[in-house]
């Protein structure tokens, strides 16, 4: 069995970004002299935290607006979990399709609105803790069909959030 030659670093095919940044040559990449600087690391910190606190506050008026009421012979859906996860991974899906689709935002965006609100708003934890408690209190089924409902769900409202991004920000 013979292998190919593996390609050597002046080989079209090794152009990449990643390739640029391995051997130095970052600065002279076509690909980032189009980009914009963004925030520093500091700043992103800021925006991440400032749209983590958001989201997590979104959450929890979600949650006081549909509690879940749980008793060891009764257990409910938690359907504000649930909410916040579907709408989360759909608003994640539209602003990463927008912004890889070429839509223009300013750089602050994908920080505090994709890492920080949709990850403070959405989570996974809690679903993990609330099918956690629904095996302890001896409703497995409640909880499988609950915990993978909630992922597949999640992942579809994700994929049609990038399809409905890409078309907005191929339209902008």
């Amino acid at each position: 069995m013979t292998t190919a030659p593996l390609p050597r670093r002046d080989d079209p095919r090794m152009h990449t970004v990643e390739m640029a940044a391995v051997s130095g040559d970052l600065e002279d990449h076509e690909i980032l002299t189009s980009v914009r600087p963004g925030p520093s690391t500091r700043e992103t910190a800021l925006l991440v935290a400032a749209g983590g606190a958001l989201g997590a506050t979104l959450r929890y008026l979600l949650e006081l607006a549909a509690p879940t009421i749980a008793t060891p012979t009764l257990v409910d859906i938690p359907w504000s979990t649930w909410t916040a996860n579907v709408l989360g991974c759909l608003l994640m899906g539209v602003i990463a399709g927008y912004l890889e689709s070429g839509g223009r935002a300013p750089a602050w965006a994908r920080p505090f609105l994709a890492t920080g609100l949709c990850g403070g708003f959405t989570t996974m934890s809690t679903l993990v803790l609330q099918v956690s408690a629904m095996i302890g209190a001896d409703f497995p089924l409640i909880a499988l069909e609950y915990g993978l409902g909630s992922a597949v769900l999640a992942l579809l409202a994700l994929v049609v959030g990038l399809l409905a991004g890409r078309i907005l920000g191929k339209r902008s």
